[in-house]
C-alpha cells in the first residue's frame, strides 16, 4: 500500500500580481484536480498578506507528484507566470496522527 503525498505550497506574487497570480492558480487547480494520482488541490490566500497563495495538496504517491511536474499545465504556469512571482515555497509533509 502506498502511503499518500501532502505537499504546501506557499506562493507569493510580486506586487501589482496577486489579481493575475490568482486567475492563473485557478486554472492549475481546474486542471490539477483532473489528474489520476490527486487526492487534494486546494487554493487558499493568506488572510495576513493579500500578495501570499497557500496551495494544500495531496497526491496518492511521489510517483503522481511527478507526473503532476510534468505536466503542461504546470509547466504552462511557470513559464507564463513565473515572472509574476516573488517566490514559491514547498514543504513535503508525512501525517503523524
Amino acid at each position: 500500500m502506498t502511503t499518500p503525498l501532502h505537499l504546501i505550497a506557499h506562493i507569493d506574487a510580486q506586487p501589482g500580481q496577486a489579481e493575475a497570480v490568482e486567475a492563473a492558480l485557478r486554472e492549475l487547480v481546474a486542471a490539477s484536480r483532473s489528474e489520476p494520482g490527486c487526492l487534494q488541490y486546494d487554493l487558499h490566500r493568506d488572510r495576513a498578506d493579500a500578495l501570499r497563495f497557500v496551495m494544500l495538496e495531496t497526491w496518492r504517491d511521489a510517483a503522481a507528484l511527478d507526473a503532476h511536474k510534468a505536466t503542461a499545465h504546470y509547466r504552462h504556469f511557470g513559464d507564463a507566470h513565473g515572472s509574476r512571482l516573488k517566490g514559491v515555497t514547498l514543504t513535503l509533509l508525512d501525517r503523524l496522527a
